[in-house]
């Protein structure tokens, strides 16, 4: 059974090491170099999650972290949502991305919005299969990786909720 509570500030080192797993596979699965970023990636991992904690929900079964969820500016923006590859596919993900939603509908928005790389097509799918819709295209310079990453912005609306 998957079960998601908020993050605690002890969970950052996992929550890192979920992180960079996850973002190592999409990567790889497109062929970037990882090892020119990789560095950069596992400190913009241990820096979220060190200082961000408290905007974390994170995904578990039977005491082991799955993967983690966060919306950064507490706004209609997911910001993160990573599922460490062991887990892809089990449901994981549904579930982390269902109360990720719960959390920005309670919020009062009747939107919900996230990016990811325009070259994950499996993140994607997972979205537009879940209710998303691709809204925009754009490159945009990512400090933390020191390069330009394209990304694809997508949206899913609420009914019944006003926008805050």
């Amino acid at each position: 059974m998957i079960e998601i509570r908020e993050a605690r500030p002890q969970d950052s080192r996992p929550l890192t090491h979920i992180g960079i797993r996850s973002w190592e596979a999409a990567v790889v699965s497109w062929g970037e170099d990882i090892d020119r970023i990789r560095e950069n990636a596992h400190a913009a991992y241990r820096d979220f999650t060190s200082n961000y904690w408290d905007r974390i929900l994170l995904a578990h079964s039977r005491g082991t972290i799955m993967g983690w969820g966060a919306r950064e500016n507490l706004d209609h923006q997911i910001s993160d949502l990573w599922i460490d590859p062991e887990y892809h596919r089990k449901g994981a993900g549904a579930v982390l991305l269902a109360a990720m939603e719960q959390s920005v509908q309670s919020a009062g928005y009747d939107r919900v919005e996230l990016e990811t790389h325009a070259r994950n097509a499996n993140a994607i799918a997972f979205y537009k299969h879940l209710g998303y819709r691709v809204t925009s295209f754009s490159v945009k310079y990512s400090t933390s990786l020191q390069q330009d990453i394209e990304k694809v912005t997508m949206c899913k609306e609420f009914s019944g909720t006003a926008d805050g």
